[in-house]
């Protein structure tokens, strides 16, 4: 059941792979949250006006903004958690290094996506190319490091698997990768993917 422990209001979309990590987090710890859907124009307005940068997912703690999903996450971990989380140590290089990872994969294909709508293709765009290029590289990186169905050296469900399990499904809710040619992070996804924090959370239009 959800718990309103912390005052928490979220700016973001419910498409946004960033924002559902932190809705993701948040529902894992019980925590009651808002969300203000800045999809609309109304919300567009609210975001700036709290944020500088106009970035998702942006969120407000005991009134104060926070601008990144991964200083939300850790805020929330820090004040609330772990809860039923692998415990989380932010100085700890190896998942810094698989949180890193993944936001690379994850970035270079929203770029890829947006470039795609506004007409580019991997055919005319080198930067297009760049970028798909670097998603598998950093996909290939993170197969490599999945030890059963875990990247937490805990083997526990933390805050890496909530990273990886929500880009995997915002790639196959845009179809921008294809992350079949990866058996072991899909072995992770399958595992994981039916958790209620993720059904819960499932990117829709």
């Amino acid at each position: 059941m959800l718990r309103a422990v912390q005052p928490l209001r979220l700016y973001g979309t419910v498409t946004s792979p960033y924002v559902r990590r932190v809705r993701v987090v948040a529902r894992e710890l019980g925590l009651v949250y808002e969300l203000t859907d800045t999809a609309t124009e109304a919300g567009q307005a609210a975001l700036r006006s709290v944020s500088p940068i106009w970035k998702v997912p942006t969120a407000e703690l005991d009134g104060a903004p926070v601008f990144d999903s991964s200083v939300i996450s850790e805020a929330l971990l820090r004040r609330h958690g772990p809860g039923p989380l692998a415990a989380y140590d932010p100085s700890e290089l190896a998942i810094r290094n698989l949180l890193t990872v993944i936001d690379g994969a994850l970035d270079a294909l929203i770029n890829g996506f947006y470039l795609g709508r506004d007409g580019a293709n991997a055919d005319s765009s080198a930067y297009l190319r760049k970028q798909q290029d670097r998603a598998a590289s950093a996909m290939a990186w993170l197969d490599a490091r999945v030890d059963d169905v875990w990247l937490t050296p805990a083997k526990a469900f933390g805050i890496a698997e909530i990273a990886l399990c929500t880009t995997i499904g915002w790639m196959e809710f845009r179809n921008t990768y294809a992350t079949d040619r990866h058996p072991a992070l899909r072995r992770l996804y399958a595992r994981h993917c039916e958790r209620p924090s993720l059904i819960a959370t499932a990117p829709h239009d």
